[in-house]
């Protein structure tokens, strides 16, 4: 039976470890009919989106996207192999958003199509969210990112209230097409996140064969209140690495090797939690049925131990020390 899955993320839930591994392991997974196409250097099939959303060229693939899937179904819809598509982008809402509804036209000579989605609770999403931005631009700040996403369930084009995302998603696929995945238990499951995503698409691969790209974790995120230091410190322009590094020595040196920190205040971390709890409740009875162990698990045991505005308050007048000595 020709199958096509398409992951669609969403951002910041191993999506790069997912794609970096399936790319460094696709002659071990052809040979158990699970096809992981490899579209040069990038590790991602975000190509596949580019004829809908405006993406960095390197991504771009010769004759367009829609060429390249149809490409695709003429090689493998009349196989008995699961081709496994993966890019966040798939994922992404407002002005610009990718035609799903082209997208499973054209891939129509498969015998079924599913969609698997990774979702993280939302404190964690919005912030890794604004650690990534951060790599790149100065990002909004954290209240303008908790008010907005709070009024529109939406932030920068990526949605935050995922029952919307799920409306948009049963605009195109049958609810029983949809597997959903909770981004928590996943990493923490035995084997992690690439262990369950085999086992949703029934292939049986050892552990120990799978070939590690960057030790299981790429693409991993700085300490948060260190990048928001850094940015702090460096705007208007972009906090560069070093920088980055240093805030997170200064603030280990202050409170610990292994703080956990957060970007967000404790008001906004539980204005957060209080919006966006209920409706994530909301998604489980609405999954209820198709998947009745599914739900968005909270990650009270592991909260942050210092928000932001919570160091305390011998750390500026040493970080002030340490960067006044830096430049004598």
């Amino acid at each position: 039976m020709a199958r096509v899955v398409l992951h669609i993320g969403t951002h910041k839930t191993a999506s790069t470890t997912i794609q970096d591994t399936f790319a460094a392991n696709a002659a071990l997974l052809a040979r158990h009919r699970l096809i992981y196409p490899v579209l040069g250097a990038v590790s991602g099939h975000h190509g596949f989106v580019c004829d809908w959303i405006s993406l960095n060229p390197v991504y771009q693939l010769p004759g367009g996207s829609g060429e390249a899937l149809r490409k695709l179904t003429r090689k493998y819809a009349t196989t008995e192999s699961t081709v496994f598509l993966s890019s966040e982008e798939f994922s992404r809402c407002g002005e610009g958003d990718v035609d799903l509804a082209e997208i499973r036209d054209i891939l129509s000579d498969f015998e079924t199509i599913e969609v698997i989605c990774v979702l993280r609770e939302q404190w964690q999403f919005l912030q890794s969210v604004y650690l990534e931005l951060s790599k790149k631009q100065q990002p909004p700040g954290a209240p303008h990112i908790v008010s907005k996403s709070i009024e529109t369930g939406v932030i920068g084009g990526l949605f935050v209230d995922y029952n919307l995302l799920i409306d948009r998603l049963e605009r195109v696929f049958l609810p029983e097409e949809i597997t959903l995945l909770d981004y928590n238990r996943s990493k923490t499951s035995e084997g992690g996140i690439i262990s369950i995503l085999l086992r949703v698409l029934g292939i049986e691969i050892a552990q120990d064969e799978m070939k590690l790209v960057n030790g299981g974790q790429s693409n991993v995120s700085p300490m948060p209140l260190a990048s928001w230091l850094a940015n702090v410190l460096a705007q208007p322009k972009v906090a560069p690495p070093w920088l980055v590094h240093r805030c997170a020595s200064l603030i280990k040196s202050s409170h610990g090797e292994d703080i956990a920190t957060c970007v967000f205040s404790r008001p906004e971390f539980d204005m957060l939690r209080a919006h966006f709890d209920p409706l994530n409740e909301k998604l489980t009875r609405r999954r209820q049925p198709l998947q009745p162990d599914f739900r968005i698990t909270s990650s009270a045991p592991l909260e942050p131990a210092v928000f932001r505005g919570g160091l305390e308050a011998g750390f500026w007048p040493k970080a002030a020390r340490h960067f006044v000595q830096d430049r004598l």
